[in-house]
């Protein structure tokens, strides 16, 4: 009898054993990382963007709060530098080494471009922000964006110059990638086809940052309005600088990129009246907007430096918490709820995604007005 009792103790003590390193396995499984991956531009002209600081400061705040149901939320960031090449190479050891099922990124068209194919081959879902170009519209199945095309603003701008600014004669200056290139190409159809006349219509290597040769034709056709329409932001940057000191005195155009801070307000005495079209943003009127800014200022000391475009990486962070909060890592199940995706009040303002995987945001006219973008009514 005192055999049998202490086997059935020895056995209660295995089963006792075995119960406590389970729950410990799951409680071990339960504090595991939640990862996914990340590209943008982290070094080189294109950090400028502030993309990769706003998916950081969305990272620590969720996992502040407790992550994601109690599980730490890890993105592996990557520099894709805004290059196709090192993209490919960086969303290549995310999905190969990393083993992510998720990238957030690019963060610009030429990293997206080069990211899509391989995301596609490889069934991880790529969710992008600051990448506009018509191009990606509708390119696969496991790719979405928070941006809308970015031709829309090329209609606004062409018709603003055309019907209310009287302008006939304009040059346009474009940076060959696929993002900065078919804004430039829409523009120029779009007032062409209102009855004006481009004159020049100039393409420049990435890289390229001399364009003083480029824009005295510019003076030669004695044109009354720039189409600006960079890449870079220091291409952009250049481009303001150079038409100044050639005192090229006539009504300035710029895309997107030309709506950040790093032009608006450190360059403001050479870009005084100039007019951009970009999503509607309002940090002063906006309390969600204004507290990214705030934050985002708190964290790095500078200001938002990409207005609306900064802020969609930080809400693309958020918004694919929500997506792994309710339906776990299920890539069918994310995309679904993406594809499904509207009126996502972000710090961006309202984000909803359209039936070719795109953004779906308002656009707005802006001038600049002593190192502010102000909205033209």
């Amino acid at each position: 009898m005192k055999k049998i009792i202490l086997i059935i103790l020895f056995l209660l003590f295995v089963v006792a054993i075995v119960s406590i390193s389970k729950n410990n396995k799951t409680e071990e499984e339960f504090r595991d990382p939640i990862k996914i991956g990340w590209v943008s531009g982290m070094t080189g002209t294109s950090s400028k963007y502030g993309t990769f600081e706003a998916g950081k400061m969305a990272m620590d705040e969720i996992n502040a709060a407790g992550g994601i149901n109690g599980r730490p939320l890890e993105i592996i960031f990557e520099d894709g530098q805004c290059k196709g090449t090192v993209a490919a190479q960086a969303a290549n050891k995310l999905i190969n080494i990393d083993n992510v099922k998720i990238i957030l990124g690019g963060h610009c068209t030429p990293e997206s471009a080069a990211i899509q194919p391989i995301a596609e081959k490889n069934k991880v879902l790529l969710f992008a922000s600051v990448t506009s170009s018509p191009t990606m519209s509708n390119i696969g199945e496991y790719f979405f964006r928070t941006t809308s095309i970015s031709t829309i603003q090329s209609y606004i701008l062409a018709n603003k110059a055309y019907n209310d600014l009287n302008l006939r004669n304009i040059a346009v200056y474009y940076e060959q990638t696929d993002y900065a290139e078919p804004i430039a190409e829409k523009f120029k159809e779009e007032f062409e086809k209102l009855g004006g006349n481009i004159s020049v219509f100039e393409g420049f290597a990435p890289e390229t940052n001399d364009f003083r040769t480029s824009l005295t034709k510019a003076k030669v056709n004695n044109v009354d309005g720039i189409f600006m329409s960079p890449q870079r932001p220091d291409a952009g940057i250049n481009l303001v600088k150079q038409i100044a000191e050639l005192n090229l005195n006539v009504q300035l155009f710029g895309n997107d990129i030309m709506s950040g801070e790093y032009i608006v307000s450190d360059l403001a005495e050479y870009v005084e009246g100039m007019l951009v079209a970009s999503p509607e943003y309002d940090e002063e009127n906006n309390p969600k907007s204004k507290k990214f800014a705030e934050s985002y200022y708190e964290n790095y000391g500078v200001a938002n430096p990409f207005g609306v475009f900064t802020a969609e990486s930080y809400d693309a962070v958020y918004i694919i918490a929500e997506a792994i909060e309710k339906y776990g890592e299920d890539i069918e199940k994310i995309k679904d709820y993406l594809s499904h995706l509207k009126n996502y009040d972000g710090v961006s303002g309202k984000i909803s995604i359209d039936e070719n995987h795109d953004g779906v945001r308002e656009y707005s006219l802006k001038s600049v007005k002593n190192g502010t973008l102000e909205k033209v009514q």
